[in-house]
């Protein structure tokens, strides 16, 4: 935080987050693990909120020492009435931020070094970022994700814990040309288990209901299954994710 930071008013705070959730330049960070990982990893956070500051801030103390002191120097406090028009839900946690999203594109996610994680037409936003929060702890080297779905949603942001500031993110319709290796994730496939995946190359990952589409299984270099006891049909998104990144660690 720059010495010149100055503390925004009460009702500033408030429509800068009201509009952050229309405003693809900006990421609103629902609870304190989602802040709490944006400033871990460089995040540009503008302003925080809270109807809660002493709780805030111990729950803060305990799980995240190492951020109490800049969200303190931030945190707003928000009177009841406007807080709870912010907030159409309950929160895990008292905490309402407002970052700039990181100008990522889709050939930053390409270059990143280690493996991509793909996601083709994710179905539910928390299963999306349920699936980067495990990319960003198997240290994977991005998140790309093929459709209409965000990953930069609240809601996936908020499911992931804030992890996508942690590694490149971006989204795309189609995927795009590349040399590197691709594996698919499909029940056709060899074991998971019988050899390591390449380090560089990217992973696709389907639906639960339907999986990969056809023209995606066309590209893939080799198909690789996760072996499953007969009669269960598929696993959650972010727990087949997670088996496949840690396969060989």
């Amino acid at each position: 935080m720059g010495a010149g930071y100055a503390r925004p008013g009460e009702e500033e705070v408030a429509d800068r987050v009201a509009a952050a959730g229309g405003d693809t330049t900006r990421v609103r960070l629902e609870g304190a693990h989602a802040l709490k990982h944006a400033l871990r990893f460089g995040a540009d956070i503008e302003v925080v909120a809270t109807d809660d500051q002493p709780g805030l801030l111990t729950l803060l103390t305990d799980l995240a020492p190492d951020v109490v002191d800049e969200v303190a120097a931030r945190v707003v406090q928000l009177a009841p009435a406007r807080w709870q028009r912010l907030v159409p839900r309950p929160l895990p946690s008292p905490c309402l931020a407002v970052a700039r999203r990181p100008r990522v594109t889709v050939g930053d996610v390409l270059q990143a070094s280690g493996r991509i994680l793909v996601l083709d037409r994710p179905r539910h936003l928390g299963n999306l970022g349920a699936a980067v929060r495990v990319a960003a702890a198997a240290g994977a080297g991005g998140v790309l994700t093929l459709g209409d779905a965000d990953p930069w949603h609240p809601t996936a942001v908020r499911a992931a814990a804030g992890l996508q500031f942690a590694l490149p993110t971006a989204r795309a319709e189609v995927l795009p040309a590349t040399d590197r290796p691709v594996v698919a994730l499909d029940p056709g496939g060899t074991p998971l288990h019988g050899s390591p995946l390449p380090t560089d190359g990217l992973l696709l990952v389907g639906t639960e209901r339907g999986g990969l589409t056809d023209a995606l299984l066309a590209r893939a270099d080799e198909r690789r299954a996760i072996a499953m006891r007969p009669g269960v049909s598929s696993l959650n998104l972010a727990t087949a994710v997670a088996v496949a990144l840690y396969a060989d660690r």
